[in-house]
């Protein structure tokens, strides 16, 4: 006699968790970097974003990133993630969808 498995066709859920980082205390001489992974718009909100911190902390410094994969859109690896909180207080990163 035939016998038929039923599967199921939905994934498992895998659940992840990362706690965040603490907040810095003052940004005023920090080394904020600017994180773009080349979605259409970002390097305008990072712009943005660096005027008005610029503003409001004159002694920051900044730095530009993109990740080191892919070609329309760049992704950061885990290297790229350690050298970018190695050289940097702090990041902001843009996406778009």
């Amino acid at each position: 006699m035939a016998s038929l498995e039923i599967l199921s066709p939905v994934a498992n859920v895998v659940e992840q968790s990362v706690k965040p980082a603490p907040r810095l205390r003052d940004l005023g001489h920090a080394t904020i970097g600017l994180y773009w992974n080349m979605k259409a718009g970002g390097d305008a909100a990072l712009d943005r974003t660096e005027q008005l911190l610029r503003e409001r902390f004159p002694g920051a410094r900044f730095k530009r990133y993109t990740g080191s994969v892919g070609w329309l859109m760049r992704h950061c690896t885990a290297e790229d993630a350690d050298r970018i909180a190695a050289e940097v207080d702090a990041v902001v990163g843009t996406t778009n969808d």
